[in-house]
């Protein structure tokens, strides 16, 4: 790389991050004690959640832990790993989205502000094969968000991009609220160590605002999230029909929650949720709806998926707006999910 001193390679990250619209970056090596003891208390956790079923339907998991445990042999490869936090505008009221504007007097139902803009797996991979481009065509790398075998969020905070709060999320200092994401380059060089000790403004453990605001009791401080309670894994993550308390605990949401989000740091409430018309949603076409969605994070969880909560959302509803929705939709459905949650409870 051409890079000979760690103040010189602290500089060019922090330039290069800048340059290709990430929040901020980090570099830690593999070998770093923190590191390895971090994953090691992180698989503890991870062992004890899967163990007692609060991982919920969501068995890929169980399948990845093997992997997560183990970054070493995972990316066998690797000898750093540069961390980058990064933002789809999560939480910008201006932010855009695909959706039409419902009418005033629609039937709503909501979706998680951090639909807003592209999907944060495609705007991650893009940033990490951008920084990639900038180290040179003679360097291994592999680009791991989400999806991938990673316990992400421990290398972000063991590489000091910030702290993991209540909620789990990692709360980053020098902004106004917790949301970014997180995305790892892994490199086969040793590159010099670039970290920062976070210095949030209030302790989580003074705070704990996101636990009070869970509506669900689906944060337990210090312990990872309780799937079966969580509305963003209820909505998104749980495809299979959901039962009358399931059904209660979504509220109003189509999609994901910012429940536990939106009061970090402590602040009066913003709503930039994305608001749908159940009506628009359930009568166009799916194949409309697939290309409104294409790009969006909301692709993830597909039509079907959002019709199914729809119905639910009706359900509970006392216009009778909705009753009438509801009999239009068991007579044009032609899902078989959506048939059993008509008639679930």
């Amino acid at each position: 790389m051409g890079l000979k001193s760690t103040e010189e390679f602290r500089h060019w990250l922090h330039e290069t991050a800048s340059e290709i619209g990430a929040h901020s970056a980090a570099c830690i090596r593999m070998d770093n004690p923190a590191l390895i003891r971090a994953v090691e208390e992180n698989n503890a956790l991870v062992r004890d959640w899967l163990a007692a079923g609060q991982h919920g339907e969501m068995d890929y998991l169980e399948r990845m832990y093997a992997e997560k445990a183990v970054p070493w042999q995972t990316f066998p490869f690797a000898r750093s790993v540069i961390v980058l936090a990064f933002t789809n505008r999560w939480g910008d009221p201006s932010a855009t989205h695909p959706f039409p504007v419902p009418a005033p007097d629609a039937l709503l139902g909501y979706i998680s502000a951090y639909a807003r803009e592209t999907d944060y797996h495609s705007r991650g991979q893009a940033l990490l094969a951008a920084l990639q481009s900038r180290l040179g065509d003679s360097v291994r790398a592999e680009a791991a968000v989400d999806t991938k075998a990673v316990y992400e969020r421990v290398f972000a905070s063991v590489a000091g991009l910030g702290v993991r709060g209540g909620n789990d999320l990692l709360r980053v200092p020098d902004r106004t609220n917790v949301r970014v994401f997180i995305g790892c380059l892994f490199i086969d060089e040793e590159l010099p160590e670039v970290l920062h000790k976070p210095t949030p403004v209030f302790s989580c453990e003074d705070c704990r605002a996101c636990i009070k605001n869970c509506p669900t009791g689906a944060i337990q401080f210090g312990r990872p999230i309780d799937a079966g309670k969580c509305i963003s894994y209820l909505t998104i993550e749980k495809r299979s029909v959901l039962n009358c308390e399931a059904g209660a605990m979504i509220g109003d949401w189509l999609f994901g929650c910012d429940d536990c989000s939106v009061v970090c740091p402590p602040r009066d409430k913003v709503d930039t949720r994305i608001p749908i018309d159940l009506e628009w949603l359930l009568k166009t076409s799916a194949g409309e709806l697939r290309r409104i969605i294409k790009g969006n994070a909301v692709a993830y969880a597909g039509v079907t998926q959002l019709r199914k909560n729809a119905v639910i959302l009706l359900k509970k509803h006392s216009d009778p707006r909705a009753a009438d929705l509801l009999q239009w939709v068991q007579k044009n459905t032609g899902s078989e999910l959506i048939r059993d949650q008509l008639t679930a409870w």
